[in-house]
């Protein structure tokens, strides 16, 4: 008879790593999947072969989710961040960069910005807000900027 499902001690045996490695890629979202049965973590053996199939490269800089097509310059957050006088945490945020709409796209697990789309969102937030009738006073006395005093601030 086959074993259709391996433990996580099994597994890792098999890969020569720690169980610990296992557990740090099933809580970041890496590996293959699994099945949880009560405390019980197992996988099943077809998901640990087709996980197996996608790791197999030809050379070290073959693998086609790192190329990136000639497009638009990405930029990180901290660049995008720097160019748009924008709040860093607009940018890394998650929640914050969801709740305002933030175009971005995800590259592996890395998020980058095009400025061009960024700067169209930037537009768009600032018509909504005049739209509303909201206008970002800038006090010159004052030492910080609310986002919407940065945004307002941007060449539109």
């Amino acid at each position: 008879m086959q074993k259709m499902m391996m433990n996580e001690t099994e597994l890792a045996a098999r890969w020569n790593l720690s169980p610990k490695t296992l557990q740090r890629w099933r809580s970041e979202g890496r590996g293959p999947r699994f099945m949880k049965m009560s405390k019980r973590v197992v996988y099943p053996i077809d998901e640990i072969f087709d996980f197996e199939s996608r790791a197999l490269r030809a050379a070290t800089w073959a693998k086609a989710t790192d190329v990136i097509l000639p497009g638009p310059k990405l930029m990180d957050a901290r660049e995008i961040s720097y160019v748009t006088a924008l709040p860093l945490y607009v940018f890394t945020q998650k929640q914050v960069r969801e709740a305002l709409g933030i175009p971005h796209r995800r590259v592996e697990k890395l998020i980058r910005f095009d400025y061009d789309e960024v700067i169209a969102w930037v537009k768009r937030w600032s018509q909504e807000a005049e739209e509303q009738g909201i206008h970002a006073q800038i006090d010159p006395g004052e030492q910080r900027r609310s986002l919407q005093q940065a945004l307002a601030a941007l060449p539109v």
